[in-house]
């Protein structure tokens, strides 16, 4: 699976730099959180400020899900709290996770996390490489049909088996702060968190937001060069690459992206894939996917939900190529 990081940007003229500001009745909130940036553009005729009520979500949704609180209920669930109950956020997340696993084969699997920790992508850094016996003994502990939620507790076919949201989480909390935004009258209005997209309505242009995707190259000090800018309006984007996200050991680089069928981190050549979908969500999770997966096996499947990808890949002569569905960068 993957670790978070930002591999879009929002392209528009004219930000404003601070914490918030307001243009022309956009308002512009940007910070820190679930251990990223986010970025909230929304046009409010009342000009409110929903800064406090977005802050609320994110301490909710953190309470629920976040493995770096051992207070929360992931925490509790993973480490076999017979007093801690799913909360309705939980719930969704795992429901989807399952469904997403289901229908990827296992590609997308929210039990992975023992072995993102045993090579290093996760709080634990400096880990020793995992050996083939350490490998094949954590792949025990993987598999998305061994574990189920019952009465709000979840039950396991191993005590030591874990559940990790990281590579969905982000998304469903960009859908449920759109859907406050939503709830509250906004019809213009984009929300991203790591990277993860929801856009609805017009820009202060009035025109589709406009979401750039990064080149994917290791070398960014000279800012970060975009390979193409995507117009999206009501719909959500995520972006998944294995060129950022590496430990290296040895002289050699193993991707942040480990295939949970095998325990060990991806080899092909996909450096990045993003997925155009109808919530954040869905996006999130498959974009994860289908990294894992490549693009052979990617694309039958994002047919199938009508989802748009674009594909960046390294070819035989070391050069970058792409991918893309007919659908992606088509206006809404």
């Amino acid at each position: 699976m993957r670790l978070k990081f930002i591999c879009v940007c929002i392209v528009w003229a004219g930000w404003l730099a601070g914490c918030q500001s307001t243009r022309k009745s956009y308002t512009h909130l940007e910070g820190q959180a679930q251990g990223t940036t986010f970025r909230i553009v929304y046009n409010d005729s009342l000009a409110r400020d929903f800064s406090q009520s977005v802050d609320s979500i994110f301490r909710v949704i953190d309470r629920s899900m976040s493995l770096w609180d051992s207070t929360s209920v992931i925490s509790g669930l993973n480490a076999n709290r017979s007093y801690v109950r799913a909360d309705a956020h939980f719930t969704t997340v795992f429901r989807r996770s399952q469904e997403v696993a289901a229908d990827t084969k296992g590609y997308f699997d929210p039990t992975v996390g023992p072995l993102v920790k045993a090579w290093g992508f996760s709080y634990k850094k400096g880990l020793p490489q995992p050996d083939r016996v350490r490998v094949d003994s954590l792949l025990r502990l993987v598999g998305y049909q061994k574990v189920r939620l019952e009465g709000g507790q979840l039950v396991k076919e191993t005590p030591a088996m874990e559940i990790d949201f990281n590579a969905i989480a982000q998304g469903y909390t960009v859908d449920v702060i759109a859907g406050f935004l939503k709830s509250r009258g906004v019809r213009n209005y984009l929300v991203e968190i790591g990277g993860e997209v929801r856009a609805e309505g017009q820009n202060e242009r009035s025109e589709a937001w406009h979401i750039g995707i990064d080149k994917p190259v290791d070398n960014q000090e000279a800012g970060r060069p975009l390979q193409t800018v995507v117009p999206l309006s009501g719909r959500a984007l995520a972006t998944s690459g294995s060129y950022r996200k590496f430990v290296e050991r040895d002289g050699r680089r193993y991707s942040h992206a480990i295939d949970p069928h095998t325990g060990v981190p991806i080899t092909h050549n996909l450096l990045s894939i993003s997925v155009i979908a109808d919530d954040c969500m869905t996006a999130d999770a498959y974009a994860t996917a289908f990294l894992v997966m490549g693009l052979d096996k990617a694309l039958p499947i994002a047919k199938a939900h009508r989802m748009e990808l674009y594909g960046i890949y390294e070819g035989e002569d070391g050069a970058l190529q792409v991918y893309s569905t007919p659908g992606f960068g088509q206006k809404e």
